[in-house]
């Protein structure tokens, strides 16, 4: 390691300034000006200026980094800075870390008219308080623009940079649309919604034709953000640090229609969910791949699986995983689709045959004990809201009595919320069903329109188009051993299709004899 020679102390000067205005403006040069002329003055000699231009919150910077690389090499006594909290407001490890390295090799930080040596620990004490005091004033910064930005909001004055497909004019003060960039989004939305391309497919689509903006290229997640953002319906959303989102409607001339926009959001659930979208283009999709399933035995989710080859696929609707991880409830449920694709397309085409072939598969008159069975079961599920309600009430007691802390307080009191949002919805969907049932407008006529789209559909739509029309008119099911139950809503009450499944014609088979 290099040390110096004699008296003359060499010095490495840090400026840092934490944005680009402030580097434009004044900061950069100024600190540049009084710290050369200061060393100049103390004698000492000027080694290396160094500059960063970013947050003083954090150790990793390109220009700090640099400094630490050359005490450790031994190239300089002192680091000069116009204040120490261009060196700190760290955290308290990096801080530590910071320090231990300039104590390790003998080098003091200066500023104009201090020195402080950090083996020194009135020194050492003082400097610590610093940086307590500047990572203190470092919050109330950022706690101030916060609030002027928020207060921004509020009055409707959106701030930030234009998204893709639009620019900002300065004149007029608002957002305007970039002619050179706003096919985009209606490009993604047509490859994902229209053509079933994933986001990769798209990005490379993308890249075929130009790069982004700034001359990088597309990947998944920029198609992400772009498929996510409420900016393109014209919404400016911004969510901030004390947990309060607020939104401006109207910020920007809309490049898609909110109509879109649920699609899309509807359609990643669905790919999330479901399946993985193809990530070609395709025009051979199965039926069911539309459709969100659950298990009618234990009621987790079931999957459209797919096994053989790519030229002979065979489709199985089954458990990713067999065991449940909850319990380890082993649930085994897998049954090949060629059982239950076709009972479905009779069944639809059955429901549009007449009345007495609909009554199959739907219930169209509420029948005396249909009525008893519903009833009972509305009882039910009240006793269980009274029960949860309860149960919540006394959990604030459990807590004043110091069972539990706050925040097991609010865990089991969100479990409770859930599980009566989940039966208060059952409750009124089965309402809605008796009620509509019991009227004069509910009968075979209802179906008949509801479900008349699918009329001739084989024929007249790809099985693209066939998964998409199926996936809208039952966008749910559940999987029992014997029947397939679809859920659609009609009139906003939730109605259940059951259509039969066939029998397994090699019940005997070795992979369902495990043991």
């Amino acid at each position: 390691m290099k040390k110096s020679v004699g008296t003359i102390k060499r010095v490495i000067i840090y400026i840092r300034v934490s944005t680009k205005l402030q580097e434009t403006k004044f900061s950069l040069e100024g600190q540049r000006d009084d710290l050369t002329r200061y060393a100049k003055d103390q004698g000492w000699k000027i080694v290396n200026t160094i500059l960063d231009v970013d947050s003083g919150g954090k150790l990793d910077k390109p220009g700090l980094n640099k400094l630490l690389d050359d005490v450790e090499e031994g190239l300089t006594d002192i680091v000069l800075v116009v204040d120490q909290d261009r060196l700190s407001r760290l955290d308290t490890v990096e801080w530590e870390l910071l320090k231990s390295i300039l104590r390790s090799n003998k080098v003091k930080i200066a500023e104009p008219g201090n020195i402080v040596d950090l083996d020194n620990e009135d020194d050492e004490f003082m400097s610590d308080l610093k940086n307590l005091l500047a990572k203190r004033e470092k919050k109330k910064i950022v706690r101030r623009m916060m609030r002027g930005k928020r207060r921004r909001m509020r009055e409707g004055k959106g701030f930030g940079k234009a998204p893709l497909g639009y620019s900002f004019n300065k004149e007029t003060k608002t957002y305007e649309v970039d002619e050179e960039w706003s096919w985009v989004i209606p490009f993604i939305d047509d490859l994902y919604l229209n053509k079933q391309f994933g986001m990769m497919s798209i990005a490379k689509k993308l890249n075929d034709i130009c790069r982004t903006p700034s001359g990088r290229f597309w990947n998944e997640r920029l198609i992400q953000l772009r498929l996510t953002s409420k900016a393109f319906h014209g919404v400016m959303e911004k969510s901030f640090a004390n947990g309060e989102t607020i939104s401006i409607d109207d910020m920007y001339p809309a490049l898609r229609n909110e109509e879109t926009f649920n699609k899309i959001q509807t359609e990643r659930q669905k790919r999330g969910n479901q399946f993985n979208a193809y990530s070609r283009e395709t025009d051979d999709l199965h039926l069911f791949r539309r459709t969100l399933f659950e298990c009618g035995e234990c009621g987790r989710k079931i999957a459209l699986t797919q096994h053989g080859t790519k030229k002979s696929p065979r489709f199985y609707l089954k458990h990713n995983r067999s065991r449940r991880v909850s319990d380890q409830y082993v649930c085994d449920i897998s049954i090949n689709t060629v059982r239950i694709e076709p009972q479905v397309r009779k069944a639809l085409a059955d429901m549009l045959k007449g009345k007495h072939f609909a009554e199959q598969y739907v219930t169209l008159d509420l029948h005396a004990n249909d009525l008893i069975e519903h009833e009972k079961t509305i009882k039910s599920l009240e006793k269980k809201i009274n029960d949860l309600e309860m149960k919540k009430g006394r959990l604030l007691d459990l807590f004043l009595d110091g069972n539990f802390d706050k925040t097991m307080l609010t865990k089991k009191q969100d479990e409770i919320d859930v599980s009566l949002k989940q039966l208060m919805n059952q409750k009124i969907e089965l309402s809605s069903k008796i009620k509509l049932l019991q009227s004069n407008s509910w009968g075979y006529k209802k179906i008949y329109e509801y479900l008349q789209v699918v009329d001739r559909f084989e024929e007249e739509l790809s099985p693209l188009e066939q998964a998409q029309m199926f996936g809208e008119l039952f966008p749910t099911g559940k999987l029992f051993r014997d029947k397939l139950v679809l859920y659609t809503m009609i009139e906003g009450v939730l109605i259940d299709f059951s259509v039969p499944i066939s029998e397994d014609p090699n019940p005997n088979h070795s992979s369902k004899n495990r043991g």
